[in-house]
């Protein structure tokens, strides 16, 4: 192991380190146990502080990681080393595919998502919450949520319609998903007030996979996400929204894409909820109801990315 270099004022707690790093606090504490990546000072509480440094070099293993190099290989290198790598490394990907931000193909979420069909195909429950488990550990939340989970989600989606799985291989996935996001949903609690978003899917639309996605995707993002699981029709939404004072609601949209009482459904929540409560539509079937969204005034987001670009959004316009 090479000397570690001079730490500087150890003053932020792990929350906000993973705010600043995109790692989950369960992640960085990993790194830090099982590959000393990095070495927080205690506090007489054993409260863990992290300096600028350690925020730097987090950071850096970080996209190391997202361009496919393996966190072993890579925690123990001096950052002035790390910068290099890290340099070059995306300036490759760059050439590669000009397109294409760094790590946005990340490969280890490509294989993991191979090893979770494999086991879903299986109906085998013990690998497939092994290898979400073991991902949790590998990928950061985003990376995680984008990369994995929805691309997961949506092979077993399409596979279940074509006939080519059977309903107790989406029922087995769906049950252990559940669990798994539930798990991540308050992994990472935020200090300070927080703006509250309702996440559910409407009336008809019975897939949650998606919508609990968007619930753990916005409280990693700092957000109080009231998540009430799927098929809810439109008053009790603004219940809910009521009732928590909620800035945004965000529907998941999967399946069926030709239900004639969505459009209904739609227009009777924007016309129940305040003026100022956005409403945000995603989901693989959102787009067909396009016409409705854009007469309501709804924002259709098609992915995570562009779903917490929204987020950012909102809370800036609110301060």
């Amino acid at each position: 192991m090479v000397d570690r270099e001079l730490n500087g004022t150890a003053k932020h707690p792990i929350q906000i380190v993973a705010r600043r790093t995109g790692l989950t606090a369960d992640v960085i504490r990993v790194w830090e146990r099982r590959y000393e990546a990095v070495s927080p000072h205690r506090t007489p509480t054993n409260r863990r502080l992290y300096s600028d440094v350690d925020v730097e070099r987090l950071q850096l293993l970080r996209r190391a990681t997202l361009a496919g190099r393996r966190i072993g290989d890579v925690a123990d290198l001096p950052i002035d080393e790390l910068r290099r790598l890290v340099a070059e490394d995306e300036s490759a990907a760059s050439e590669a595919d000009p397109a294409a931000p760094a790590g946005a193909r990340h490969p280890q979420a490509r294989r993991l998502v191979d090893e979770c069909l494999a086991a879903v195909e299986a109906l085998d429950a013990d690998r497939l919450t092994a290898t979400l488990s073991n991902a949790s550990v590998m990928l950061s939340a985003p990376v995680l949520l984008e990369q994995l989970l929805m691309p997961l989600m949506d092979a077993i989606g399409r596979r279940w319609r074509d006939g080519s799985l059977r309903p107790a291989h989406e029922h087995l996935t769906t049950s252990i998903v559940r669990s798994f996001l539930g798990s991540l949903k308050d992994v990472q609690p935020h200090p300070g007030p927080r703006p509250d978003i309702v996440v559910t899917t409407p009336a008809g639309q019975l897939h949650e996979l998606g919508a609990l996605t968007v619930a753990v995707t916005a409280a990693l993002d700092g957000w109080s996400a009231t998540y009430l699981g799927p098929n809810l029709p439109a008053e009790e939404i603004a219940v809910a929204v009521k009732l928590r004072r909620s800035a945004a609601v965000a529907l998941s949209v999967v399946h069926p894409g030709d239900d004639p009482g969505l459009a209904g459904e739609l227009r009777r929540l924007r016309r129940l909820l305040a003026d100022d409560v956005a409403l945000i539509v995603g989901g693989s079937a959102a787009q067909d109801y396009e016409p409705v969204l854009k007469e309501i005034g709804a924002l259709r987001r098609p992915d995570l990315a562009s779903f917490r670009a929204e987020l950012q959004a909102l809370r800036t316009a609110a301060t």
